[in-house]
């Protein structure tokens, strides 16, 4: 490990916004500490918002954890930096922001990416479902075109197709530490455990389903459909 990141700790946990609605959570450095980048380039330049600044925003989904989506990424390099510090800085950047920090220096490293929703095709063994949290935010998941036509009307689970509107578009994710709540059931001699949407869930238990966890949301204060 190089000097200038041995002992780093990315303990700064900071928010940009993916789309008009939903907001990518990571921890990273104290970049503002670094030479050459102040916290007001941070700010207006990549649009890296703290918690408390992005949970004063209306109707938005906060999340950690993400796989998807995930917000650009952009590189600033300084041959002027010292020799304790890196030479270059990358981070990801707001969806808003990529002409301001061009302007600024900074240069694409990475395009962002979105969710990717699998149909439901002959032939093919799976396909993608969505769950949908009490706070709006859609978590899309893997699942068995078999199960889905035998369970997912009783699970409150939608199809790719289902996903029309610009609002559903912004909100889904996949892999992040907000999730839907599991529900399980016997079924052919196994154990049959799923994701189900929050708003199903009486007719999930009513369908015979046993709860095993309950709908977890890291930041239910940002949230709220619009």
């Amino acid at each position: 490990m190089s000097d200038f990141t041995r002992g780093q700790v990315r303990d700064t946990l900071t928010f940009v916004r993916v789309n008009a609605r939903f907001m990518y959570g990571w921890k990273t450095v104290d970049l503002a500490a670094r030479t050459g980048i102040s916290a007001a380039d941070i700010k207006g330049q990549l649009g890296h918002m703290t918690p408390a600044e992005a949970l004063a925003g209306a109707n938005r989904l906060m999340v950690t954890g993400a796989n998807s989506p995930k917000p650009a990424r952009v590189v600033k390099r300084d041959r002027t930096a010292p020799i304790s510090q890196p030479g270059s800085t990358s981070t990801y950047i707001a969806f808003d922001k990529l002409a301001a920090a061009t302007t600024a220096g900074w240069t694409l490293a990475k395009g962002a990416r979105g969710v990717r929703l699998t149909a439901s095709v002959d032939g093919r063994r799976s396909m993608t479902a969505v769950a949908e949290l009490s706070n709006g935010l859609l978590y899309a998941f893997p699942l068995n075109r078999v199960d889905f036509e035998r369970a997912g009307a009783a699970l409150g689970l939608q199809a790719a197709a289902q996903i029309t509107t610009l609002i559903e578009r912004q909100s889904l994710v996949t892999g992040s530490r907000s999730k839907p709540g599991r529900a399980s059931i016997e079924d052919g001699g196994g154990v049959f455990s799923t994701f189900y949407s929050t708003d199903a869930q009486d007719a999930v238990v009513a369908a015979g389903y046993n709860l095993e966890t309950e709908e977890f949301i890291e930041f239910a204060a940002a949230g709220g459909a619009v």
